[in-house]
């Protein structure tokens, strides 16, 4: 009974604490809501998406500064989450491919986090979206980076030699939460980014390296970490960690196994 409590409770949370985002509905332009009058599903069995941590609205960009930009997208089913240059509406829609990692189950309930890292400064503004996708449902906020006074643009040799450059590791795209049923199979993406490119190895709840020993839990050579027929005992946070040799990220995956007869009340 505490755990079921501690279950409610965990949703209960990770629901509410989503920001309100901009969003799109392919047929009326609204987003259902996920609230009810009863002890309906937590989830609900229509598509929704929330832009739960969104960017800045602005930022100015300093000569020879790289900045990031963060941003996590909340829905079910498994969203995915894109950047673009820009903020026309229709070319959201219509530009974006699907990036889902894997199928998923219409109970998946998906925290996806990613950064995009601008390394170069431009003597004219910018705008960039985090447009996140679930099932038929988009939503997306969008950032406008403005230059320093008396900035001038890198010229074409410039911008090559600073391309050649080494880059610490950095951790780009990964969900920050996932909870799904027990029985599913899951996998848990990391991207990273970095010159030269990052090694990525993962650590399980008791901060053990991951080294595919256990044929249910394994590491895809893209970084993804992939547990097949969820067991209540894989509850806990994954670590991912991204390596090069000059810098190292890591993150967290919290994984919350679903018992079926928890989504049937």
């Amino acid at each position: 009974m505490m755990m079921e409590s501690y279950l409610y409770l965990t949703i209960a949370f990770l629901l509410a604490s989503s920001i309100n985002g901009r969003a799109i509905d392919d047929l009326d332009n609204s987003i259902q809501s996920t609230n009810n009058n009863n002890d309906e599903k937590l989830f609900p069995q229509h598509d929704w998406v929330e832009i739960s941590l969104a960017p800045p609205p602005k930022l100015i960009q300093q000569a020879g500064n790289s900045i990031e930009l963060e941003c996590e997208v909340s829905g079910s089913p498994q969203p995915s989450i894109h950047w673009i240059r820009g903020k026309n509406l229709q070319n959201i829609v219509d530009n974006i491919e699907s990036n889902i990692i894997s199928e998923s189950s219409p109970n998946t309930l998906v925290r996806v986090r990613s950064r995009l890292i601008i390394e170069h400064s431009s003597s004219s503004e910018r705008t960039y979206t985090c447009v996140g996708r679930a099932g038929s449902k988009t939503a997306y906020e969008s950032t406008t980076i403005y230059s320093t006074p008396g900035h001038k643009s890198h010229n074409i040799t410039e911008l090559l030699s600073l391309n050649t450059g080494a880059r610490k590791a950095r951790i780009v795209m990964y969900y920050s939460v996932l909870f799904d049923t027990i029985g599913s199979n899951i996998v848990l993406p990391c991207k990273a980014a970095g010159r030269p490119n990052p090694d990525i190895y993962w650590l399980d709840p008791d901060d053990n390296i991951i080294t595919g020993r256990d044929h249910r839990v394994r590491v895809h050579p893209s970084g993804s970490l992939y547990i097949s027929s969820l067991r209540w005992s894989d509850m806990g946070s994954y670590t991912c960690i991204a390596k090069n040799a000059i810098d190292k990220d890591s993150v967290s995956t919290f994984v919350y196994p679903i018992m079926s007869e928890d989504l049937d009340k």
